[in-house]
């Protein structure tokens, strides 16, 4: 039987995008993000093969922009690695953007209702 030959090394850019990526998953699962955020109709996965999808291709990243993502599905990400680049990124960052705003009106719901019981 053929023996494989080791892998090389992993690499500093390896390195970072792996801290960050571990720091991601606990941000992502800490604000209740557990399914495709893309959804594109027809193809996506929901809950099913999750990766991070950057604005930019990886190769054009600077470490500081490792963390400017979404969760998405493989197919969803497919999709979104076929449009030109600058529409990748207005599509990452929309969403991105929609995404602050359902969190903070999820902090603002909770913190009401906290207010709510305290007056109880």
């Amino acid at each position: 039987m053929m023996q494989r030959s080791p892998l090389p090394k992993r690499g500093k850019r390896t390195l970072q995008w792996e801290k960050e990526r571990a720091k991601l998953k606990v941000k992502f699962l800490s604000w209740g993000i557990t399914s495709c955020e893309l959804r594109y109709p027809g193809t996506c996965w929901g809950d099913n093969a999750l990766g991070f999808a950057h604005a930019k291709k990886r190769r054009f990243l600077k470490p500081h922009e490792l963390g400017i993502v979404v969760l998405c599905c493989n197919p969803c990400h497919d999709i979104l690695e076929s449009l030109p680049a600058d529409l990748m990124e207005t599509e990452v960052m929309a969403m991105i953007s929609q995404r602050k705003k359902n969190l903070k009106k999820s902090v603002d719901l909770s913190f009401s209702l906290a207010q709510l019981s305290s007056c109880a």
